[in-house]
């Protein structure tokens, strides 16, 4: 029997393979993710690691001085009587503004992004998936975000700027203008999981294979950055 679908033909058999155990399956996403997404085809889960996600990426905020969630908001002030009202709150306020959003944002962005990805690959290809796997898929795929959260907290600690990435930008710092733009919206760690979820999508269904489906995710990637980078020039 073909390990790889292996445990999708148990569930049609009535049976449900179990999963890999939840520590297990942080590691797996990072070194071993083929093996966990087929082990999870059969038997999707995403709460736990999504909350996980949204934890980690909470404390990798909240190690952040509370004058760089300031900084962001003054920035947005459009008039000096508006910034003298910013100024008024206590700088903690918006520290624990920024931390409690930016975890709300990382537990439902698993959700957004799978309604995406079904409509695209369930409805518009014809995938042989459910939007439970997807979002089974998406969520583990959150970990290299948590990971990348985690790794690029001392540079926006030292930067005191709380959009700090580790970019394809970086490589090329003798570039300018749009382009520069562009690669630097380019997130290394959101790449990484954008392959790694193109790689458990295509797992869903037999007749996918990784390189198209991750073309496509990351295709998207890119056209946010190209935006992005169309209203930042």
């Amino acid at each position: 029997m073909n390990d790889r679908y292996a445990s999708q033909w148990a569930a049609a058999a009535g049976e449900t393979p179990p999963r890999p155990a939840f520590l297990k399956r942080l590691w797996m996403v990072l070194v071993r993710p083929e093996e966990l997404f087929t082990a999870l085809a059969a038997n999707p889960a995403w709460f736990p690691v999504a909350a996980f996600t949204a934890v980690v990426v909470g404390i990798s905020l909240a190690l952040i001085p509370a004058e760089v969630f300031y900084g962001a908001v003054a920035e947005q002030a459009t008039s000096p009587e508006q910034l003298g009202d910013l100024q008024e709150a206590p700088m903690i306020l918006y520290k624990s503004l920024g931390v409690a959003s930016g975890a709300v944002v990382v537990l439902v962005l698993p959700v957004i992004v799978s309604l995406v990805t079904s409509v695209l690959f369930i409805f518009m290809r014809g995938d042989r998936a459910s939007f439970r796997q997807h979002l089974c898929v998406i969520s583990h795929a959150g970990v290299i975000l948590a990971l990348g959260a985690l790794l690029v907290t001392p540079l926006r600690i030292r930067s005191l700027n709380i959009e700090e990435t580790l970019a394809v930008g970086d490589f090329f710092p003798f570039l300018d203008g749009f382009l520069y733009n562009v690669l630097n919206g380019l997130d290394l760690f959101t790449l990484w999981s954008t392959v790694v979820a193109g790689l458990g999508l295509s797992l869903l269904d037999e007749r996918r294979r990784w390189g198209p489906t991750a073309a496509v995710l990351v295709a998207i990637v890119v056209v946010l950055a190209v935006i992005r980078a169309f209203f930042t020039s």
